[in-house]
């Protein structure tokens, strides 16, 4: 049986223990029913630790992939919207030439046109 190593194991190291501070001066020796009890204890008390860490393990890296969809997420959204600001830059200043071409053909025609605050290219 696996509990009865592991039971015999645990009987020693407490008696070390005890035994070097000094308390009791005889541990007595863990019966065959004791020893798997104790062992069965142990083992299923381990059992328990290991699922529960494994369990915070696996929300741990749940949640970093999460953060990590959305820092994505959010570095295309912004990098479309720059894309888009470029876009619209590039179409005012042809729009601002355009405006500027016109004007000088106006007044090339002999026709005064009073355009105001032509804006400047971005």
């Amino acid at each position: 049986m696996v509990y009865f190593p592991i039971a015999k194991l645990t009987y020693l190291i407490v008696r070390q223990i005890t035994q070097s501070l000094g308390q009791p001066k005889f541990v007595p020796p863990l019966n065959n029913a004791m020893a798997i009890e104790t062992g069965s204890n142990i083992l299923g008390e381990l059992t328990i630790l290991t699922i529960g860490i494994s369990l915070i393990i696996l929300e741990f890296t749940r949640q970093a992939r999460n953060d990590m969809k959305k820092h994505d997420q959010h570095r295309a959204q912004r990098k479309n919207m720059e894309n888009e600001i470029d876009i619209l830059k590039d179409r005012i200043n042809r729009q601002i030439n355009e405006m500027k071409n016109l004007k000088v053909k106006l007044t090339e025609l002999g026709v005064s046109l009073e355009i105001e605050n032509v804006p400047k290219k971005c």
